[in-house]
């Protein structure tokens, strides 16, 4: 049916179209043309356009504008003149956009709004003449400028919902996401080998200023070391880590003066939004520290757009020489002979400087690492409880030595407090991934796979980009094999990737697979040569002999790993004391048996049955305890440790 010139009935859904020149914005598609011709342009150049039309031809200010384009950013003016330059570029006319001099921009030719109607076009009597009827119909939208063609009635509709529409646009500020951040290495732009270790040190004092930003995650620091050079595409970088925010730097000694330099970066358009630059004397390092904390707490939060940090201040080295030892430990990695020599540097800093918490901190977790992954047993991990300890009692705001203490809870058996500390956690910084990650790692423990999954996802979904290896382990558990090998670093290039990958492709059923894999070196992990050999059909008295040598870890959930390899190798007796050692020190391991293909060969057996049945009431220990949280006091996370 054709119409009279009437108006339509009210479109289902309608987006201004704004008409300027020869140029046209459809704000619904967020598409400009000029001269009928689409014009590709990033997104802030048509945001700051949509702003200066939403205007009505009045001067905006530079400072509406970037509030109103970088929301919660703080950007510099050459980033607002940079998207302007961008835009005038793309209209094909300088005329359009005028500068009104330290004040603002103006949009200087007739700007017409017209809404595009979605459901019924709007045409006028005269377009509908007789004659034209068979034709090709106007565009769906009435310019303001020509109020004869419709009735008074639908032009002040019209007037007012377009007026409505002004308003909302105008004061309307998109939600900045939340923050997501990754530091990179610095560069050491005087390639000077004494400095070498500040690479690492400097991302690291950042941190743990950072740290104390209400809802911000910051990606750990290895996983960002990855990206380093002049050359870094911040862009790629943020897609890889997935991340919004990022901070780089370099730093030089020039004559007796150390200069340091450092950037906040917005990858989403693969440049420099901030930039400060300080000199300290090369000698004092406390210097550094004082200006590097206090120029990222301020200048830098607020570059990143962060606003709120917890009351007490980050805490600070005060002695020279632990510091210096301290950030040289920050630049050792993690395997077994460098994690000894950042404990041999740790123990000096805390020494000298007994109250400086990030010290505490960086030595809970190398002591934690020499006692599971270096053969250092139930002493190292009581000295990473004392380090982790000292460390919460100088900075009771920071979780990190909380998620450290409970996962030693979790390892030792104390599954419902755990729990609890873990969920208290949660309340406190949803928005963390690594307390999603401790609650997985305390579910699973517990035999509550489908939650520790949960938990995992959240986790992923925070940080989506990074390997959660300990989450292989759930997803192994439930027979998502797939899933599991997809957290295992690709490149296997740690011991205990290597460990985890054997077991997925093992259950997995891929031999080819698993005989690619060498044998972890970790002390006490001899069970993997063992498996290793059974998996090659090795004679039975070599079987014997490898399987004599398994003998039960601290974690009792490798003691589970373990009991898996001996079933899988025919080892029956040795196999059910494992797997039974590991329940009994609440490991439930519950479901996960039932699953586990290794243990086929011991379903029948009855001590199986009796142990199978010790799993289950552990399980259902931990589920119908660990309900029952005890109130919620000021200092909860402090007195469920206790």
């Amino acid at each position: 049916m054709k119409t009279n010139g009437t108006l339509s009935q009210p479109a289902q859904s309608s987006a201004p179209l704004w008409r300027f020149g020869e140029c046209l914005f459809d704000e619904l598609r967020f598409e400009l043309r000029v001269r009928g011709v689409a014009v590709e342009l990033e997104r802030k150049p048509l945001e700051v356009l949509l702003q200066l039309l939403s205007s009505g031809g009045n001067v905006v200010r530079k400072e509406e504008l970037l509030e109103g384009v970088w929301p919660g950013v703080m950007v510099v003016d050459a980033s607002l003149a940079t998207a302007v330059s961008k835009l005038r570029k793309a209209l094909g006319d300088q005329e359009i956009i005028q500068t009104v001099s330290k004040v603002g921009y103006r949009i200087c030719v007739p700007v017409e709004i017209a809404l595009a109607a979605s459901v019924a076009p709007l045409a006028s009597s005269e377009s509908m003449s007789p004659g034209s009827q068979d034709g090709p119909q106007a565009p769906a939208a009435v310019a303001f400028r020509q109020p004869y063609a419709i009735s008074v009635w639908a032009a002040g509709l019209l007037i007012a919902a377009s007026a409505f529409v002004l308003a909302v646009r105008h004061n309307y500020r998109h939600p900045p996401a939340p923050p997501t951040l990754a530091i990179l290495p610095f560069q050491n732009v005087s390639s000077d080998p004494s400095l070498e270790y500040l690479r690492a040190a400097l991302p690291d004092q950042v941190a743990n200023t950072l740290n104390a930003a209400r809802s911000l995650t910051i990606r750990p620091l290895p996983a960002a070391a990855q990206f380093s050079g002049p050359s870094v595409n911040f862009r790629e970088a943020a897609r890889a880590l997935d991340v919004n925010r990022m901070v780089t730097g370099h730093y030089l000694r020039a004559g007796d003066q150390l200069q340091v330099t450092m950037e906040a970066v917005d990858p989403g358009e693969n440049r420099v939004v901030w930039r400060e630059t300080v000199n300290v004397p090369s000698n004092n390092l406390l210097a550094l520290q004082q200006q590097i904390a206090g120029m990222t707490r301020w200048r830098l939060a607020r570059a990143l757009g962060l606003t709120e940090f917890v009351p007490e201040a980050a805490p600070r080295a005060t002695n020279e020489e632990a510091y210096e030892l301290y950030l040289k430990s920050v630049a050792l990695d993690w395997g077994v002979e460098p994690n000894r020599q950042g404990i041999e540097l740790l123990r000096r800093t805390v020494l000298l400087d007994p109250n400086y918490a990030p010290a505490w901190g960086l030595l809970s977790l190398r002591y934690y690492t020499a006692s599971r992954f270096g053969g250092g047993g139930q002493q190292m991990l009581e000295f990473s409880d004392a380090a982790a300890e000292r460390e919460l009692a100088l900075d009771p705001d920071s979780p990190n030595p909380v998620a450290e203490l409970t996962i030693h809870r979790t390892e030792r058996g104390e599954l419902v407090k755990a729990h609890q500390t873990a969920l208290e956690l949660l309340r406190r910084r949803p928005d963390n991934p690594n307390n999603h990650h401790v609650l997985s790692y305390v579910l699973r423990y517990g035999g509550s796979l489908d939650e520790s999954a949960r938990e995992c996802d959240l986790t992923m979904l925070l940080a989506a980009k990074f390997v959660w290896g300990a989450c292989s382990t759930t997803f192994m558990e439930m027979g998502d094999y797939k899933r599991a090998r997809s957290l295992i670093r690709a490149d296997l290039s740690s011991e205990f990737s290597k460990a985890h990958a054997i077991d997925t492709y093992l259950r997995a059923g891929n031999l080819a697979e698993v005989l690619k894999i060498p044998a972890p070196t970790t002390p006490g992990w001899e069970s993997y040569q063992m498996v290793l050999a059974c998996a090659q059909r090795a004679p039975q008295p070599q079987i014997r002999a490898l399987a004599a040598n398994v003998k039960p870890d601290d974690d009792p959930e490798v003691d589970y790993f373990f009991a898996a390899h001996l079933a899988y190798c025919g080892q029956t007796g040795a196999a059910l004391h494992m797997l039974k050692l590991a329940i009994d020190r609440n490991y439930c391991s519950y479901p996960a048996m039932d699953k586990d293909p290794l243990f086929d060969r011991l379903r029948d057996h009855p001590e199986f049955m009796r142990i199978r049945a010790a799993g289950m009431m552990c399980h259902d220990y931990f589920l119908a305890n660990r309900k029952r949280a005890p109130e919620r006091s000021k200092d909860l996370l402090r007195s469920s440790l206790e």
